[in-house]
């Protein structure tokens, strides 16, 4: 393999691109969330359909997710995500048209878009930066949370800005990926490296062969379950710190802290997953993260629901970028990578989709949003005992032999 693969400061508009590319994967979702009131009111909808405007990108996530590797070896990965990128632009576009039903299908439309980068992403930088994994990876997960966390805390004060409303709110993301499309647009003649440095001698993996592995699921169940948090979060955190006291443009500036400090935790967390010779010792950090997190919300105070917020975000942040450099590290291969990243994301997000749907139901029926929180402590829990699986020192090929 060339010297230059490796070379980080040979790749900065390839860096560059990759960063844009992760800010549009998560904050076209988390814009959401603070502003989904003001969207019930202005599509006449209930809050179980408000819950599924955050479930139906994960449902999309979970169906297209086993199929991207397929694509990725029939076309090359820089056209697969270039036009991802077209897509989720004209999902952005058809959302902010004056229907609930724009607005469900432009979330769809998102949804097909986000799933490529989403399982493109962590295998690319295993092809491209094979001794950077960390660090690549932190950088695009500190991006990726930074981004998230301007969409949730900016919506509502963008939406109180003109007569748009929340449309204006969502609409700055299209900005946005024009800019990542423009970026890119050098990438597509870039050389197609995927085919040149698969190792011959290397197991090829299929579904069949995921299915039988314990690491597999180990990291499949883990992604999905920490999703199921950071969306179910997303979606009703707002509404519950509301319910605790706090007025929606606070919870949503409480909600952006929480992904701000997500930002180091992304960046530096992956490095030091890579680094440590024991994968279970950042797992526990993530459980007690969470558990103190969510324990803490049950106090009506605004210092303490800050702090508990911000603790809450540690772990959200520490468990998807741990989930990310799993993708990697547990399997031998760039190939290898994908599929695990595929199959877990397919399965994971099937798992998350489930969370903002149950909560909104919840709400609707018992009318008290306090009894989410329980949820979010029992999720962790079984978060935890998913991570301490797939941290066993093995890969996915060595667990199918």
């Amino acid at each position: 393999m060339s010297g230059k693969l490796y070379e980080l400061k040979d790749h900065w508009m390839l860096i560059i691109a990759l960063m844009l590319v992760a800010s549009i994967l998560r904050a076209p979702i988390t814009s959401v969330g603070p502003v989904v009131d003001q969207i019930r009111d202005a599509l006449n909808i209930s809050n179980t359909v408000a819950g599924l405007l955050t479930t139906i990108p994960l449902l999309i996530f979970g169906v297209v997710s086993p199929y991207i590797p397929r694509l990725v070896r029939k076309f090359s990965i820089n056209h697969v995500i270039f036009y991802s990128l077209i897509i989720i632009l004209c999902g952005l576009v058809i959302r902010n048209l004056s229907s609930v039903e724009w607005f469900i299908l432009g979330t769809i439309i998102i949804g097909l878009g986000i799933a490529v980068g989403n399982v493109t992403i962590p295998s690319y930088v295993k092809l491209r930066f094979p001794l950077h994994i960390g660090l690549v990876t932190g950088l695009y997960g500190a991006v990726m949370n930074a981004m998230a966390g301007v969409g949730g805390g900016l919506s509502v004060p963008l939406s109180e800005t003109s007569d748009y409303g929340y449309k204006l709110s969502l609409s700055i993301w299209i900005i946005l990926t024009v800019i990542a499309i423009l970026f890119w647009i050098k990438q597509l003649n870039a050389q197609k490296y995927e085919a040149q440095y698969i190792d011959e001698g290397a197991v090829t993996l299929t579904i069949k062969d995921l299915l039988k592995s314990r690491i597999a699921w180990g990291v499949a169940l883990s992604f999905g379950l920490q999703s199921m948090i950071f969306y179910s979060v997303v979606a009703w955190i707002p509404t519950i710190l509301v319910s605790q006291g706090l007025t929606f443009k606070t919870a949503g500036y409480y909600f952006m802290f929480a992904q701000f400090i997500q930002v180091p935790i992304a960046f530096i967390y992956p490095q030091f997953v890579e680094s440590v010779k024991n994968k279970r010792i950042p797992v526990v950090i993530i459980f007690v993260a969470f558990i103190t997190g969510f324990s803490l919300m049950f106090v009506e105070n605004k210092i303490v629901l800050l702090f508990a917020m911000l603790i809450m975000g540690v772990g959200v942040g520490a468990a998807f970028s741990t989930c990310m450099v799993f993708f990697s590290l547990k399997a031998n291969t760039y190939d290898g990578s994908m599929m695990l990243s595929g199959f877990s994301q397919s399965i994971g997000y099937v798992i998350a989709a489930s969370g903002p749907l149950i909560m909104g139901v919840i709400q609707d029926y018992i009318q008290n949003e306090i009894i989410n929180i329980y949820i979010f402590i029992a999720l962790s829990i079984i978060v935890f005992i998913t991570l301490m699986i797939a941290a066993e020192d093995r890969t996915v090929e060595e667990t199918i032999k």
